[in-house]
């Protein structure tokens, strides 16, 4: 679900010291079911390589695999979550020492080896620092191998890629904080405006964009609590297990194998609460629902009507509570107005990305734009 907390394994590990204890019921929920069918092509995995830059020592690979989740809405834009495009500004070390790249995969499967083999075998820069657990193992690439996408750098400090995304302007404070990180402008991200874009280099022309629902569509739905809801999403297969032991070292978080990089169709439920902000799914491990996790922020949310899941974006997952273990996790709506007057200033800045950052994102707050 999160980005959150993805760069080491203490913030990691930090952020599953926050889950609830286990119950005593068994049951449990997984992160979805694959999408071997295809019927949500136009999802994409986000994949970061972020490598820090010390002065006095050798550049150090701190994450290279599945970041978020994201969607396409024209042919170079990504719609993913405000959390994902700033974490580096708000949760790492601000705008300077390190580098930031982003890639995509539409595919169903790429796996954290597959992305680190393509960068080792594409000669990214930085690549040969990839070694130990972050090396490429040529022996356990995926077949078919997945196509990777890369996302244009929105900003550079001293010539280095720093942003790799645009976040909205309202999720961000305009000044850095003394110790040189960026800031929420509100830490409650059922009042941020948690959305966020990739702009994608070259235009992908096979994959037909996902439409948005218009300015206040959602408020016109009848019925909209209790309304069934699907997130697709390449995050975590980890989930709460009721009345079993857990993953050793991680709580009620339980692995249910498979890892991050699979495209999957998580039926998380009916609509349980409807705010001017967000939407929040039932998502209950003990009714059976599916869970989101890690990797998943920036999943579009779909609404089932009449038995049909409709191809229109409702909300893109945010989320804010106990992860990966059935919880009412917000999902940002897409209908509102500031919402879609960020996703049509990129759209329209597409081909220009100097002036999507401009005109568009926080990252002009900082001076990274080009």
């Amino acid at each position: 679900m999160q980005g959150t907390f993805h760069h080491s394994r203490p913030r990691l590990l930090w952020a599953a010291c926050l889950l609830a204890t286990l119950g005593a019921t068994a049951a449990h929920a997984s992160d979805g079911t694959p999408d071997t069918a295809g019927h949500y092509p136009a999802v994409a995995g986000y994949y970061e390589f972020f490598v820090y830059l010390p002065d006095d020592a050798l550049p150090e690979v701190a994450w290279a695999e599945l970041s978020c989740s994201g969607s396409l809405v024209s042919e170079k834009v990504i719609l993913t979550a405000a959390h994902c495009t700033a974490f580096n500004y708000t949760e790492d070390i601000g705008i300077a020492g390190y580098s930031s790249r982003v890639w995509v995969s539409f595919d169903v499967t790429a796996t954290a080896n597959d992305f680190r083999c393509y960068l080792a075998e594409n000669g990214i820069q930085y690549s040969e620092f990839l070694t130990g657990e972050y090396a490429c193992d040529p022996a356990a690439k995926s077949d078919p191998f997945p196509t990777f996408v890369a996302a244009s750098v929105t900003g550079r400090n001293d010539g280095i890629t720093v942003a790799h995304g645009l976040t909205h302007p309202d999720y961000l404070r305009p000044t850095l904080r003394p110790d040189g990180r960026a800031e929420r402008a509100t830490h409650n991200l059922q009042l941020a405006p948690d959305v966020g874009a990739l702009l994608l280099e070259q235009p992908v022309t096979s994959v037909a964009p996902l439409p948005l629902r218009a300015v206040g569509e959602l408020d016109s739905v009848e019925g909209l609590v209790g309304t069934r809801a699907v997130s697709v999403g390449y995050g975590y297969n980890w989930s709460k297990l009721v009345g079993t032991p857990p993953t050793a070292g991680l709580g009620p978080m339980s692995d249910l194998g498979g890892g991050s990089g699979v495209k999957r169709v998580a039926e998380v439920g009916p609509i349980a609460n409807v705010f001017p902000n967000s939407l929040v799914p039932r998502q209950s491990v003990r009714k059976g629902d599916d869970a989101v996790c890690f990797g998943d922020s920036g999943s579009p949310l779909f609404l089932e009507r009449d038995g049909v899941i409709e191809p229109v974006i409702s909300a893109v997952l945010s989320g804010a509570t106990n992860w990966c273990q059935g919880s009412r996790d917000p999902y940002y709506r897409i209908d509102q107005a500031e919402a879609q007057s960020f996703v049509q200033c990129v759209i329209k800045h597409q081909d220009d990305v100097a002036a999507a950052c401009r005109e568009c994102s926080a990252e002009s707050y900082f001076g990274l734009c080009d």
